[in-house]
């Protein structure tokens, strides 16, 4: 019998992705549920919390509004470090998005994964 599966809104160590109206979006790992995270990004817009919050500041600036009913899920990982970096990949992939930054500090580790990963891909090429 299979093991139940737990909601990810309900789950740590998750990379979500907010959709606005305009077509951006914005991603973000937390290491709590992210129910409660999107939770306490509507009450940040709804107070008017800027500083707390880029969606919040994303909203009161433009005056568009996130789809909470359109917010994805997008990875997870146990590990504090490794689901910081699935975030930068993410933020990276999803180049139209509100994020005031690009993830994990200056993005040294994705920076590291790309170059190993070009380094392997122009390997294989010159073996062929």
């Amino acid at each position: 019998r299979p093991k139940d599966t737990v909601d990810p809104a309900k789950q740590d160590g998750v990379v979500h992705r907010i959709p606005c109206e305009c077509g951006k979006v914005y991603i973000r790992e937390t290491g709590r549920p992210m129910q409660d995270r999107i939770k306490e990004h509507d009450r940040d817009i709804r107070l008017a919390r800027t500083e707390t919050s880029a969606v919040s500041e994303y909203a009161h600036n433009t005056g568009h509004k996130p789809l909470w009913n359109e917010v994805k899920f997008i990875d997870r990982d146990p590990y504090y470090y490794t689901h910081r970096v699935k975030e930068a990949i993410h933020i990276r992939l999803y180049t139209n998005n509100i994020n005031r930054d690009s993830g994990i500090e200056n993005s040294r580790s994705v920076d590291a994964h790309d170059q190993k990963t070009q380094l392997q891909e122009s390997h294989a090429t010159a073996d062929c």
